[in-house]
């Protein structure tokens, strides 16, 4: 039974992509914290197509909520949507800065100020909420992606 469960370990090594030494958690989890879930997005959309394209968009995809999921879906048309001149900046980022981490019972909401690779300096306001009643359970899942306005960065980036 043990060499059973090291060649069953083997195979899944191997079967990673090459490159991807540290593959994040892919899909909801209640063992993730709101700004976990934040994080894992942000750095997909940092490496977006990495092992393969839109990679990074379809990871965000999976953790949008249920209700977010019914407004912005199906994939194919999130991806257009992430790609548009308000989201685009996220994919390939240069770096990301969490600030103003708030949650209250089952509602989150964590700004994320980034570097864009054409040198802008942009802020995104994530709204999360812990699932209940769905397969999601006890899961925290972005519910709405909004830009910041200059005003907001200027009083951050000083």
């Amino acid at each position: 039974m043990k060499q059973l469960a090291r060649v069953t370990a083997l195979l899944v090594v191997l079967a990673a992509p090459a490159g991807a030494t540290h593959l994040p958690q892919v899909e909801p989890d209640p063992s993730l914290s709101a700004r976990d879930v934040v994080s894992i997005q942000i750095e997909a959309l940092q490496n977006n197509d990495t092992p393969y394209e839109n990679r990074g968009i379809e990871l965000a995809f999976n953790f949008a909520s249920p209700a977010n999921k019914r407004i912005t879906g199906p994939l194919e048309r999130f991806k257009l949507l992430v790609r548009n001149p308000i989201y685009g900046p996220m994919i390939d980022h240069l770096s990301a800065e969490y600030k103003n981490v708030k949650v209250e019972g089952g509602v989150a909401q964590i700004d994320v100020f980034l570097n864009s690779r054409e040198g802008e300096y942009l802020g995104y306001r994530f709204i999360l909420s812990r699932q209940h009643g769905n397969q999601y359970e006890g899961s925290w899942m972005t519910d709405a992606v909004i830009r910041l306005d200059a005003a907001s960065l200027q009083a951050v980036h000083l």
